[in-house]
């Protein structure tokens, strides 16, 4: 078999890998059955790098408030060298008075040149080894540590907000600082699971450097820290040592399947063909949902292609949902107009029966 970081450069057809990062790593657990994301993703790949260099657009830019508010508030935290942050946590008892040795990795290398990159990765390495070691110079907070994490034979960079760790601690937790607005019971669940996901792909990858170091895995744990801030203000809200396990779970397991994913994508693509090419990302099978306008750059096309389709996905989930018995929207349209073949079974005939009675609804209400 060729070896895998050839197959890979055959398949990105001469597009050079990228740090997909954790966002990135984290959208293969949001959307799995999604076979063009994983591609891109697998191969070393963004979606934004497809859009602009394969497809020749202009990827979406993120809300320049939604980026500011995000700065602002992380700023917030690790300026003074991490002194806000290490508050948070004194204040909630998860560090104590002793616990005060803060290293900011970023201060040390702060460019993004290649030498300055590996010499963040390794200055990241040396401060866990101290840990590992139990030397009481291992600081307890790490900010902006960079990690290693290896899917098929690419190896992606991870930049994290902070590792985590009082002296009592035998190892780090992965941290992350989200703008999200705190509101108890009522926070996004949704935004919850995605830093609980990027946290998790951290994780990960300690749990490959412990492996390279003879260590075992379970020093990294299934606990992850997330600060948010207080609605209407940038006071920030610890939450600390919560459990990820079933983020952590779904990730291990969009990484083990990774190389036979890498197998069924070759076995889909016609013999010389690559993601370089815009035919080929077309042809690949998408899974177009809601929530893909959240993390992927590429979810106008896919949405376009679904629409193209018929399929009611384009309305929401829960339109997915309901008219799911039609299997698209051309055949729900019939089953309303009563157009078309009859209907194929009694799933539709309930579903015929629905449409017509929220029509005559719609049509009361408009018309008085």
């Amino acid at each position: 078999m060729t070896p895998e970081n050839a197959r890979l450069h055959r398949l990105r057809g001469g597009l050079t890998a990228v740090e997909v990062g954790a966002r990135g790593i984290e959208s293969l657990a949001r959307n799995a059955n999604c076979t063009r994301l994983r591609a891109i993703v697998i191969t070393g790949l963004t979606p934004s790098k497809v859009i602009e260099h394969v497809l020749g657009e202009l990827p979406d830019a993120m809300s320049p408030f939604a980026i500011t508010l995000t700065q602002a508030f992380e700023k917030r935290l690790l300026s003074n060298a991490g002194g806000s942050l290490l508050t948070v946590y004194r204040e909630k008892g998860h560090l104590d008075p002793q616990d005060a040795k803060i290293t900011n990795v970023a201060d040390l290398a702060p460019r993004d040149t290649q030498v300055d990159c590996i010499r963040r990765e390794r200055e990241t390495r040396r401060l866990i080894e101290l840990k590992l070691r139990g030397d009481p110079a291992a600081p307890n907070l790490i900010l902006k540590p960079r990690l290693a994490l290896t899917i098929v034979g690419v190896t992606h960079a991870i930049e994290l907000d902070y590792l985590v760790a009082s002296d009592r601690e035998p190892f780090y937790r992965v941290g992350v600082i989200k703008s999200y607005a705190d509101r108890g019971g009522k926070t996004n669940k949704a935004h919850i699971r995605t830093a609980c996901r990027e946290a998790s792909v951290g994780t990960l990858a300690l749990q490959q450097l412990l492996t390279s170091l003879g260590q075992p895995v379970e020093l990294a744990g299934d606990r992850i820290d997330i600060v948010l801030k207080a609605p209407g203000s940038f006071t920030p809200r610890l939450y600390a040592a919560q459990r990820a396990e079933s983020e952590l779970a779904s990730l291990t397991r969009a990484l083990a399947a990774a190389p036979s994913d890498l197998d069924q994508i070759e076995q889909m693509l016609p013999a010389g063909a690559s993601l370089a090419k815009p035919e080929v990302i077309e042809a690949l099978p998408n899974h177009y949902c809601s929530s893909c306008k959240e993390h992927c750059a590429l979810w106008q096309h896919c949405r376009a292609q679904a629409q193209a389709q018929g399929n009611a996905i384009i309305l929401g989930d829960q339109a997915a949902e309901q008219l799911a018995a039609a299997g698209s929207l051309n055949r729900a349209m019939d089953l309303l107009n009563g157009s078309g073949r009859p209907p194929d079974n009694r799933a539709e005939v309930v579903l015929a029966a629905e449409l017509r009675a929220a029509s005559a609804l719609l049509d009361r209400i408009a018309n008085g």
